[in-house]
C-alpha cells in the first residue's frame, strides 16, 4: 500500500475536544444495540436522568413518532432540555419542563423530533425532518472509534495500531462520497509528527470510507490557557432605546433572540444560527455550537455570559446597543481549535443588524467560514409577509420560493432585497460589502426564502447541509419547495462566505495566539434591516425643474400622507442624469417642505431627475416602494 500522501486541500478540524472530555460530555448516551428491521427507535438505555428517561419512554410510545419509525432502522440520539425554543403546538413548554427526544433514520436521512411536556406526560408535537441528522449519540461516537482505530490502511499509515484519538468523531463532510448522498459521516482525527491523520466513518455503513491527511500550524508557547464551561449563560430579557429583545443560548443553534419589537411593534418572531460551516475544499466539518442540553452531538460551547454593551459610531456617539454571545473551544488559540461569536445589533432609529465572526484557528490556512443564520422576520406581525428583489431598476415581488446571491445591482443605498407586510411596513436588506464598522471584507452571501414551516427550524435543529459545496446548496436549500412566499408567513436564510488569510498584514478568520494575550483577527459578516416607514407613503412628491442659463435647478417637495401639509426636515436623496453623467446630491427640506438642489451644468441635452429615497428622522423610504423619475430640461 501506498504511503498516505498530504493532500492539497486541508480538511477542516472542527467541533473537537480532547476524547475524555467529550465523552464526558455526552455521559447520559450511552450504549445501545442496533434495531433493524420492523422495529421500535433504537433506545438510550442507561444512565438517563429521570426526565431524559421520562420523555424517551413517552416519545417512543407515541403512535405518531411509530409511524415514521417502525420499519426502519432508527435510533435515538439525544434528549435534550427545550428552554424557551419550542414550536406553536408546544407552546405549554413556556412554563413547563419539556424535552426534545431526536431521533435518527438512517434508512431515510431524516430526523424525528418529539417535544415532550414531562411535568403532564404529554408528548406535544412530532416532527419529521427529511435531511436533517442529530448530533451523534455515545454509541455511535464509540462504534466510528472502534471502526477507525482497527482499520488496517490507517494502522499501516502509523506503523502501529492507535489507543486513541486526538480529537472525537464529529460531523464531517467529504466531497464526491457517500457523505453528500444522504449517509452520516463523522471522522476522528488522529495526531502524527507533522499534522494529523482524518479517518472517514460512513455510520450508514458501517465502514471507514477514506483517509486523508493535513498539516497543523505550530502552536505559540503559552498560546493558550485551556478552560472548561461552567454552564449554560442566562437567559435574559433587553429593554432598551425602545427595543425589547429575549435571549437565550440553545442546545445547538447558537444564541437566539426572539420575540423582538420596536416601539411595541413586531419585528423578529426568531432570529439563530443553526451551524458554522468550516470549508477546506473537497472536505470540512459542520460545527454546532450551543450548551448541549443533554442531547447528542460535541457543541462548541459557549465562554462566559451573555453581554449587553454599547453602539457607538465613527465619531463616538451613542446609537443602539448589541447582545453579544461568545463560543470558544476549550484549547483556543492552539491550531484546530476554534471560536464564534454572534451579535445582534439594534439601533435607535429601528435598524437591526444580525452578525456572525469566526475567528479560527483552524488546522489550515484556507478555510472558507459559512454560518447557517435563520430569520423569521415579524413585520408588524408574522404573517401576511412578501420578500421583493432590486433587479437595477424596481422592486420585483418573488412569488414562490428561492435563493439568491449577493451580486449586483443594488439601490444607490447598497440595499440588495426588500421585506414588506401589506400595509407596505418593511425593511430594506443591505448585505455586508465592507462598509460596516467591523473590518468586514463582504459577505459574498446566499440568501433564501421560505414559507414558515415549524419543522424547518422552530426547534433546536440537527446538521442539515454539507460543509464544502461552493454553489447554494449550503443546507438551507432543502427547504426550498416553490411553495407561496407572497403575502405568507415567511422565513428568510442568510449564509455569508469568509475566506481565511494568514498572511503578515492582513489576517482574516485567524487566530496568532488566545488567552492570555489573545491577538485576533476576526471575520465578520451580516445583514442590516433598514425600516420602510409607511407614514409617508401615497401621493406625498411633487417635482419640477428651474430653468437657469446654465444651471440645472431642481425642486421635491414631501408632503404628509394627506398631501396637505409639507414635511419639513427630511433629507432628499436625488440623482441628476446630465449628458455628462450622473449626479447624486442630497438637501434638506425647508419649513414648506421644499428641497431645492441647483447643478452647474455643460450644455443642453436630455436630463432626468430621479428621485430615489428619504430619509426623515432616520427613517427611509421612497415613493410607493418605487424611484420615481421626471424629465427635465437642462439649459
Amino acid at each position: 500500500m501506498n504511503s498516505l500522501r498530504p493532500f492539497g486541500k486541508i480538511l477542516v478540524l472542527t467541533l473537537g475536544m480532547i476524547i475524555p472530555v467529550l465523552l464526558l460530555a455526552t455521559s447520559s448516551l450511552v450504549n445501545v444495540r442496533v434495531v433493524r428491521g420492523k422495529s421500535p427507535a433504537a433506545p438510550l438505555t442507561d444512565e438517563l436522568t429521570p426526565e431524559q428517561a421520562l420523555a424517551q419512554d413517552l416519545a417512543l410510545a407515541d403512535g405518531r413518532l411509530q409511524g415514521y419509525t417502525l420499519g426502519h432502522r432508527s435510533e435515538v440520539m439525544g434528549v435534550r432540555v427545550v428552554g424557551q425554543h419550542f414550536t406553536q403546538a408546544a407552546g405549554a413548554c413556556a412554563t413547563a419542563d419539556c424535552r426534545q427526544v431526536e431521533i435518527y433514520i438512517f434508512d431515510q436521512d431524516a430526523a424525528v423530533t418529539a417535544i415532550v411536556n414531562v411535568d403532564t406526560s404529554e408528548v406535544l408535537d412530532v416532527l419529521y425532518q427529511p435531511g436533517v441528522h442529530p448530533g451523534i449519540n455515545k454509541r455511535l461516537a464509540d462504534l466510528a472509534m472502534a471502526l477507525a482505530l482497527n482499520d488496517p490502511r490507517l494502522i499501516e499509515q502509523l506503523g502501529f495500531r492507535p489507543q486513541a484519538a486526538l480529537m472525537a468523531p464529529n460531523d464531517a463532510g467529504l466531497l464526491d462520497s457517500a457523505c453528500t448522498q444522504g449517509h452520516y459521516c463523522v471522522a476522528p482525527i488522529f495526531e502524527v509528527n507533522n499534522g494529523a491523520v482524518w479517518v472517514f466513518v460512513d455510520l450508514t455503513d458501517e465502514q471507514v470510507i477514506r483517509l486523508a491527511w493535513t498539516g497543523m500550524a505550530p502552536n505559540l508557547p503559552g498560546g493558550s490557557v485551556p478552560y472548561w464551561t461552567d454552564g449554560c449563560p442566562a437567559a435574559g430579557v433587553v429593554s432598551r432605546d425602545g427595543w425589547v429583545v429575549s435571549y437565550q443560548t440553545t442546545g445547538t443553534d447558537g444564541f437566539r433572540v426572539y420575540d423582538v419589537t420596536y416601539n411595541a411593534v413586531d419585528v423578529l418572531t426568531s432570529a439563530k444560527l443553526v451551524e458554522w460551516h468550516a470549508d477546506y475544499g473537497a472536505w470540512g466539518f459542520e460545527d454546532s455550537i450551543g450548551c448541549g442540553g443533554g442531547g447528542g452531538g460535541f457543541p462548541i460551547y459557549p465562554y462566559g455570559e451573555t453581554q449587553t454593551l454599547d453602539l457607538l459610531d465613527e465619531k463616538g456617539n451613542l446609537v443602539g446597543f448589541e447582545v453579544v454571545q461568545d463560543f470558544r473551544m476549550s484549547n483556543w488559540g492552539n491550531s484546530c481549535n476554534y471560536r464564534y461569536e454572534q451579535h445582534f445589533q439594534f439601533f435607535t432609529d429601528g435598524r437591526f443588524r444580525v452578525v456572525a465572526g469566526a475567528y479560527g484557528r483552524g488546522c489550515g490556512n484556507n478555510a472558507t467560514y459559512r454560518p447557517l443564520v435563520r430569520i423569521d422576520v415579524a413585520v408588524a406581525g408574522a404573517t401576511s409577509d412578501s420578500f421583493a428583489v432590486w433587479d437595477g431598476t424596481t422592486w420585483v415581488e418573488q412569488l414562490v420560493e428561492g435563493w439568491w446571491s449577493q451580486a449586483d445591482p443594488y439601490t444607490p443605498y447598497g440595499y440588495k432585497w426588500r421585506i414588506t407586510d401589506a400595509a407596505g411596513s418593511g425593511y430594506y436588506l443591505e448585505p455586508g460589502q465592507g462598509q460596516f464598522n467591523d473590518d468586514g471584507r463582504g459577505d459574498n452571501a446566499f440568501i433564501y426564502t421560505v414559507y414558515h414551516r415549524a419543522s424547518e427550524g422552530d426547534t433546536d435543529l440537527g446538521i442539515i447541509g454539507d460543509c464544502c459545496g461552493d454553489d447554494y446548496q449550503q443546507g438551507p436549500d432543502i427547504y426550498l419547495n416553490s411553495e407561496n412566499i407572497s403575502d405568507q408567513d415567511i422565513v428568510l436564510w442568510y449564509v455569508p462566505q469568509m475566506l481565511t488569510d494568514v498572511t503578515p498584514g492582513s489576517y482574516y478568520c485567524w487566530t496568532v495566539s488566545g488567552e492570555p494575550n489573545p491577538e485576533t483577527y476576526p471575520c465578520f459578516a451580516g445583514p442590516m434591516f433598514h425600516p420602510i416607514n409607511p407614514t409617508l407613503i401615497s401621493q406625498r412628491i411633487q417635482m419640477d425643474y428651474l430653468p437657469a442659463s446654465d444651471t440645472l435647478g431642481a425642486r421635491v417637495r414631501i408632503m404628509d400622507p394627506n398631501n396637505v401639509a409639507a414635511v419639513a426636515g427630511a433629507t432628499v436623496q436625488i440623482t441628476l442624469e446630465l449628458p455628462d453623467g450622473k449626479m447624486p446630491m442630497s438637501a434638506v427640506t425647508n419649513g414648506r417642505g421644499w428641497a431645492t438642489f441647483q447643478v452647474t451644468t455643460a450644455g443642453g441635452g436630455a436630463c432626468s431627475l430621479i428621485v430615489d429615497d428619504v430619509t426623515l428622522d432616520g427613517y427611509r423610504f421612497d415613493r410607493d416602494n418605487s424611484i420615481l423619475t421626471k424629465a427635465i430640461n437642462c439649459q
